[in-house]
C-alpha cells in the first residue's frame, strides 16, 4: 500500500471516530490504529485537545437544525399555496368575507375582546358569536336583514377555515348555542317585517317582449336596441348568468359556424367564472348554440351579423370586448373603440324595461329566468335545461317552475266555476304550458324523453319563438 492510500485510510478512520464522538455513529472500526492516528493528527497540525476544542465549539454552536429548516420551508410553501388558492377565489366572495370580518372584529373590539377570532378559545368564540347575532346592528342603528346575519356566519366560518382551524361554526356541536341564537334572531326579524322585501326577478312575458320590439327597445334598427337584443340572446340562448360573464365576454368567444347542411349558427365557448368551469364542466356537456331562423325577423344570427357589420374594424380582434360603448354620433359610427362599462351592462334590462313602461322587478336576471321558465313550461326535461343553464344540481331548476300568468288564470277559472252543485271541480285538460307558449310546445317531441343529440335544436326552437 503506498503512502497516499494509507493516508486516505487513516483519514477515513478519523472521520469514523469523529462521527462516533459526535453521536452520529454507534461503532468504531476495530482496525482503528490510534497511535497512527495521533501521528497523522500531528502531521496535519491537529491534536486530541484541538479536536476536542473543535468538537466543543461545534456542540456549543449547535448542529444545523434540519427539522426547523424543513418546517420553515414547509411553512413558506404552504403560505404560497394558500395565497395561490385565495388569488383564484371569486373577487366578490373575498370582498364579502373581508367586509363581514370587519363587522365582527369591530364588535369584538367594542366589547373589550382584542384577540383575533382564530385566537379565541372555542367556548368564548361561541359566546361572542351568540352576542353578536343577538345585538349586532348597522352603523345607522338599524337591524341587519335576516339573511345578512346568516351570510356573516358563513364569512366567519370561511375565515377560520383559511386560518387552518379544525372547527366549523355551522356544524360543530360546540357552536350550537350561537346557531340557536342566530335562528331565533332571524325569526324575530322576520316577525318585525325584515326579510320580506321582494327581491326575486320577474321573467319577461312574451307580450312584454313583443312590446319592447314595438317600441324599438329591442331590434336591429339602432345601436342601443341592437345591444339590448344581443344581451337578451346571449343570456337566453347561451345560458349566461352574471354580469361578470358578460363583461368578460370576448368577440372571439362567439363563433359563427355552418352545419353540413348549410345552416348557420353561433357557438359560445365559455370562459371559467365562479359559476362555470369551462365547456368541460360536469353540468354542461355541449357548447351552447344559436341557430338561424330565416323566417323570423328576430333571428339571433341575423342580429349578430348586423352587430359584426357595425363594429369598428379595430375591435374585431378575438380578444376584443364583445360589448362596445354606444357612439354619441350614430350617424357616423354606431359604436366606439371602447368596451361598454360594467355598470351599463349590469343595468341593460332594467333601463330597457323602464323605458318601455313594463311593470315588475325587471333586472338582468329576468332574461335568464325568462329562458329557463319558458323551457320548463314548454316541457323540456330539467336535465336538458341544466346543460344550458349550467346548474350543478338539477333540483335548482325547480326554483323556476313557478306558474305563469296564463296557468294561474286557468287555475282561477277552475276554482271560480266550482260551485256547491258540483261534487268535484269540472274535469278539464290543464295545459302545462301557457297559451302564449303553445307554439313553443308544438316544436317539441311528443315524448317526455328528449334525445341528448337534439338538445341544441330543442332549446333553440323554444327560445326563438318567445
Amino acid at each position: 500500500m503506498d503512502l497516499n492510500e494509507r493516508t486516505f485510510e487513516l483519514l477515513g478512520n478519523r472521520l469514523s471516530e469523529l462521527e462516533y464522538m459526535c453521536g452520529l455513529n454507534d461503532t468504531v472500526s476495530e482496525k482503528t490504529d490510534y497511535v497512527t492516528l495521533d501521528l497523522l493528527d500531528s502531521s496535519l497540525g491537529l491534536s486530541v485537545q484541538s479536536v476536542d476544542e473543535n468538537l466543543e465549539l461545534v456542540t456549543s454552536a449547535g448542529m444545523p437544525d434540519v427539522e426547523t429548516e424543513t418546517e420553515n420551508v414547509t411553512d413558506t410553501q404552504e403560505d404560497s399555496t394558500f395565497e395561490f388558492v385565495r388569488g383564484l377565489q371569486n373577487t366578490n366572495t373575498r370582498r364579502k368575507t373581508e367586509s363581514d370580518l370587519r363587522k365582527f372584529n369591530d364588535y369584538l373590539t367594542k366589547n373589550g375582546e382584542h384577540r383575533n377570532p382564530e385566537e379565541i378559545p372555542v367556548y368564548d368564540l361561541d359566546m361572542h358569536l351568540a352576542r353578536f347575532f343577538m345585538n349586532a346592528k348597522k352603523a345607522s342603528g338599524e337591524d341587519y336583514e335576516p339573511d345578512t346575519l346568516k351570510s356573516i356566519q358563513g364569512s366567519v366560518n370561511r375565515y377560520l377555515a383559511e386560518k387552518k382551524l379544525n372547527i366549523n361554526i355551522i356544524t360543530d356541536k360546540e357552536f350550537k348555542h350561537s346557531r340557536d341564537v342566530l335562528l331565533s334572531k332571524r325569526k324575530l326579524l322576520r316577525q318585525l317585517g325584515k326579510g320580506n322585501r321582494e327581491k326575486r326577478a320577474d321573467p319577461l312575458t312574451p307580450e312584454e317582449i313583443d312590446l319592447l320590439y314595438e317600441r324599438n327597445l329591442l331590434g336591429t334598427g339602432d345601436p342601443k336596441s341592437l345591444i339590448n337584443v344581443l344581451y337578451l340572446n346571449n343570456t337566453m340562448h347561451f345560458g349566461m348568468r352574471s354580469r361578470a360573464e358578460h363583461v368578460s365576454l370576448r368577440w372571439g368567444d362567439v363563433q359563427q359556424k355552418v352545419t353540413s347542411t348549410g345552416e348557420e349558427y353561433l357557438e359560445y365557448r365559455e370562459r371559467s367564472t365562479k359559476t362555470r368551469t369551462g365547456v368541460t364542466s360536469e353540468s354542461r356537456s355541449f357548447a351552447p348554440k344559436m341557430f338561424e331562423n330565416r323566417d323570423n325577423p328576430r333571428c339571433p344570427v341575423l342580429a349578430y351579423k348586423e352587430f359584426a357589420r357595425r363594429r369598428p374594424e379595430q375591435m374585431n380582434n378575438p380578444e376584443s370586448p364583445f360589448y362596445l360603448g354606444v357612439s354619441r354620433h350614430p350617424e357616423k359610427a354606431w359604436y366606439v373603440n371602447q368596451p361598454m362599462g360594467k355598470n351599463t351592462i349590469g343595468n341593460i334590462v332594467k333601463v330597457m324595461c323602464e323605458a318601455g313602461g313594463i311593470q315588475g322587478r325587471k333586472v338582468n336576471h329576468s332574461a335568464r329566468k325568462t329562458a329557463i321558465s319558458s323551457l320548463v313550461h314548454a316541457g323540456v326535461p330539467p336535465t336538458i335545461i341544466q346543460q344550458l343553464s349550467g346548474h350543478k344540481n338539477v333540483n335548482s331548476i325547480n326554483n323556476y317552475s313557478t306558474a305563469s300568468n296564463e296557468q294561474q288564470r286557468h287555475m282561477s277559472s277552475i276554482l271560480t266555476n266550482y260551485s256547491s252543485s258540483c261534487s268535484e271541480p269540472p274535469v278539464t285538460e290543464f295545459d302545462s304550458s301557457s297559451s302564449s307558449l303553445d307554439k313553443c310546445s308544438s316544436a317539441l317531441p311528443s315524448t317526455s324523453v328528449v334525445p341528448s343529440s337534439n338538445t341544441d335544436d330543442i332549446i333553440h326552437q323554444t327560445l326563438t319563438e318567445i
